[in-house]
C-alpha cells in the first residue's frame, strides 16, 4: 500500500469517526434547519452532484451492476470516505504502475 493510500485512508477513517460522533451526539436534529439554510441546500446539491459524477465512474468500472449499486448506494448514505475505499480497493486496476 502506497502512502498516498494510507493517508487516503486516515482520512476517510477519521472523517467517519466524526460522522459517527455527531450522529451520537445529535442525531438528525438540525437537519431542517440545515436545508432551511440556502447554503446547507447548495452544499447539499454540490455533494449529491458528486454521488451522481462518482456513481457513473463506479458503475463504468465495477465488473458487476449489483456490486456497482451497493457502493453508489454506500456513497450516497456515507459520502467520500466510501469513495476513497473504493478508490483505494481498485486502485491498481484503475492506475497501473508506470515502469
Amino acid at each position: 500500500m502506497t502512502m498516498g493510500q494510507r493517508i487516503a485512508i486516515l482520512g476517510a477513517l477519521a472523517f467517519l469517526a466524526l460522522l459517527a460522533q455527531t450522529l451520537l451526539a445529535q442525531g438528525t436534529v438540525g437537519a431542517g434547519a440545515l436545508l432551511a439554510n440556502p447554503w446547507g441546500q447548495i452544499t447539499l446539491a454540490d455533494f449529491y452532484l458528486g454521488v451522481l459524477a462518482f456513481a457513473l465512474v463506479i458503475f463504468h468500472f465495477e465488473p458487476s451492476p449489483l456490486r456497482a449499486g451497493a457502493w453508489v448506494l454506500a456513497l450516497a448514505c456515507l459520502g467520500n470516505p466510501v469513495a476513497v475505499l473504493w478508490l483505494v480497493l481498485r486502485g491498481k486496476r484503475l492506475f497501473p504502475p508506470r515502469t
